[in-house]
């Protein structure tokens, strides 16, 4: 009996309708505000356009000059200020979390090789 009522609880996501973020009877409109910002913020981030000052696949020069940027940007205008908003999601995408993780300790330390 009680395998009957999981199974009966439990999607069937061989179905279409099954296969969004949510149930039918609670997905909301795409008019719906609310469900555009959830749906932004629940999406992952889109790749950078293209940045014509790096034309090849490596991305490890953009990668520095990005977070570089980033730092030079919140040096100057405060951290935390919409313009830099740019160069931060640009750096997070390019970059790989342990070498954010890297730059980071090397500018606390004052061990980081570019000119802030």
């Amino acid at each position: 009996m009680a395998a009957n009522t999981a199974a009966e609880t439990k999607p069937d996501y061989s179905k279409p309708e099954n296969h969004g973020l949510f149930p039918e009877e609670e997905r909301p409109s795409k008019q719906d505000p609310k469900a555009v910002k959830f749906l932004q913020a629940a999406l992952p981030m889109s790749p950078p356009p293209f940045d014509r000052r790096f034309p090849q696949q490596n991305v490890t020069g953009q990668c520095h000059q990005n977070y570089l940027d980033f730092l030079r940007c919140s040096k100057k205008l405060g951290e935390g200020h919409q313009s830099c908003k740019w160069y931060e999601t640009e750096y997070k995408f390019t970059c790989p979390q342990s070498w954010v993780d890297s730059f980071e300790d090397q500018v606390q330390s004052g061990t980081f090789p570019f000119k802030i």
